[in-house]
Parts: structure tokens; C-alpha cells; sequence
């Protein structure tokens, strides 16, 4: 089984989150190679919320990123779970793919998001997305692209 890390601003994308879960969970074919991986749906536990997040990035094939328009809470050093997520998940060389919210024309985005996105579309090619539904349709085609290849490796597995 192939992990997905999902990873983003929790409140903004709260729904989003939750519905890409359940659609890759529910769908016939996608739900025979991947598991999703939400940080809301962890059980209380002993470990402290990094060491958390950076056990799931190693174990995951892909790490999904939803970036928006706030950044998320930072920590001592300044920088949210997200961007450290994003961070640690390129140190590792994990598989990644990024999808950036369109936002409305006189929406104001976080500094330190645009920073991040900036930093992003350096390191993957990204997609944009508009709805829920449209969303669900890029990650889907992402996974089928990425499957593919890892076919192509003779990496695919169950």
C-alpha cells in the first residue's frame, strides 16, 4: 500500500482534506494502492506533534500538498507544520505533488504562504485548482501519472 501524506493549512482546507481522504479510501480502483495519511485522524499518543509528522513523512510514498492563502500556525522558529512538512518530505526525496488554490482576485495571501509557493514551484511541477470536484479530478490523474511511472520502475506495489 502506498501512503499519502496530506499536507496543508488545516482550517482553510479542512473539507478538502477530508473529502480527498474518503474519495481515495471509497474509490474502487485508487483504494487497491493507496492509504491516506490526515494528521486530524491521528489518536492522542506520547509523541510530540513533529516527531509525529515526521514518522508519517518517512513512511509515505507521496506527499500532497494544498496551499492556499494562510500559512498555518508557525512555530518557535517561525515556520508552520506545513513548510516544515514540505521541507522534510523534499530532504527525504519523497514524491511530491502540489496544488495551489485559486484564489479570488482581491483575496490577500499570507507573506510567508506566497514564500512557501514560491519555493514550491521551484522544487515540483504544481496545478491549480478552482473546486473540490476539480481537485479530486487532478489527484486522481496525479496518482494514475505516478503509478504509471513507478510501473515503468518496477516499483508498484500493493
Amino acid at each position: 500500500m502506498n501512503l499519502i501524506f496530506v499536507s496543508s493549512p488545516q482550517p482553510e482546507f479542512a473539507r478538502e482534506r477530508k473529502d480527498l481522504c474518503y474519495f481515495v479510501l471509497t474509490d474502487p480502483y485508487l483504494k487497491q494502492y493507496f492509504d491516506v495519511f490526515l494528521f486530524e485522524n491521528l489518536p492522542a499518543n506520547q509523541q510530540n506533534p513533529q516527531n509525529n509528522y515526521r514518522d508519517k513523512v518517512k513512511e509515505c510514498k507521496i506527499y500532497l500538498g494544498l496551499f492556499g492563502k494562510t500559512y498555518g500556525m508557525p512555530d518557535g522558529d517561525g515556520i508552520s507544520a506545513t513548510e516544515h512538512e514540505f521541507d522534510y518530505a523534499t530532504e527525504l526525496g519523497k514524491d511530491r505533488v502540489v496544488y495551489l488554490k485559486q484564489l479570488a482576485p482581491r483575496a490577500r495571501q499570507a507573506k510567508k504562504m506566497a514564500e512557501l509557493i514560491a519555493k514550491a514551484k521551484e522544487a515540483v511541477t504544481y496545478d491549480t485548482f478552482n473546486s473540490l470536484d476539480e481537485l479530486k479530478l487532478k489527484v486522481m490523474q496525479s496518482l494514475l501519472f505516478w503509478q504509471q511511472n513507478q510501473s515503468k520502475m518496477g516499483g508498484i506495489g500493493k
